[in-house]
């Protein structure tokens, strides 16, 4: 069964990867993704198609034989991570603690890359990463909602939510802190309680809306770069036959792996390395959907 970071960082043992995961926790999807452990870098599963008929029958009759459709594909991990260098007089004239400082800020940078790419991932633009959900969900498809234009239409996140099945899991929203104002101010217009916030927890009826704000150089994930200048918004359930993460093992532990090679030889810098042979599957057509064709709203 797959783990969320929060849940593995109870496990964690290692001072270095402990604050890792914490910070690639701060990230509301990343947080809330379970990881499945992967063995040999692929996930190979039967995506369900068709179910098979059943029926009744008469006395001394035999029931009709019929078969489930399913489709089997692939999802691999990718290599990803980074070498976090911090010059060796920056440490000497400032203290440790200034390492410690570049390195969060390197690991924070590559939370907001994994996030991003989830989302708007092109493995055509980069052949070492994977597709995100813009790419596997096309405006459309049997899982696209049309929002027709304009801001965010209640009707049309609810149609949203409809579209993806839980299986007696959770549901999620995934939009950007522009979009949740959008929603928030279309409840308050037409009143009642579709819109509340708990605990620092946003929530539109009884799904909890994630927000991804910016990737690492500061662009919007969900911004209103879409045709005619739109946006979208995706509902998601997370868990093993869903939509999940995927991580394979390093030295015999599955997760993030973290290295401090001390100063290298090449330069005059302490090298941390950070390593995680990451992926994201969608086991089940119904564990995700998107909602497009959305305006930015009017001042």
């Amino acid at each position: 069964m797959g783990l969320t970071l929060i849940e593995a960082a109870k496990h964690e043992t290692r001072v270095e990867r402990l604050a890792v995961i914490r910070t690639f926790s701060e990230g509301q999807l990343i947080r809330r993704l379970p990881f499945r452990n992967l063995t040999g870098g692929a996930l190979k599963f039967a995506k369900e198609k068709k179910l098979p008929r059943v029926g009744f029958r008469a006395v001394n009759e035999g029931y009709r034989r019929d078969y489930g459709a399913v489709a089997n594909e692939t999802e691999f991990v990718r290599l990803f991570g980074g070498d976090l260098d911090v010059d060796r007089s920056i440490v000497d004239l400032n203290g440790t603690e200034a390492r410690a400082s570049q390195t969060e800020q390197k690991v924070r940078s590559m939370r907001l890359t994994l996030e991003a790419a989830i989302l708007n991932g092109d493995a055509n633009f980069d052949p070492r990463a994977f597709n995100g959900l813009s790419k596997r969900l096309i405006p459309g498809g049997v899982q696209t909602v049309d929002n027709g234009g304009g801001t965010v239409k209640l009707t049309r996140i609810e149609q949203l939510v409809d579209a993806v099945n839980a299986n007696g899991g959770e549901k999620v929203l995934i939009t950007s802190k522009a979009g949740r104002r959008q929603i928030s101010a279309a409840c308050r217009d037409v009143g009642g309680e579709l819109y509340q916030v708990m605990e620092g927890r946003h929530w539109f009826e009884d799904v909890e809306i994630l927000v991804v704000d910016q990737d690492a150089n500061g662009q919007d994930v969900l911004g209103f770069g879409e045709a005619g200048k739109t946006t979208s918004f995706y509902c998601c359930s997370f868990g093993d036959e869903l939509m999940t993460g995927l991580q394979g093992p390093f030295e015999g532990r599955y997760g993030i792996s973290v290295r401090d090679f001390g100063e290298v030889q090449d330069a005059p810098v302490f090298r941390t390395r950070v390593d995680w042979y990451v992926g994201f599957a969608v086991c089940d057509d119904k564990a995700a959907a998107r909602l497009y064709n959305i305006g930015p709203a009017v001042a």
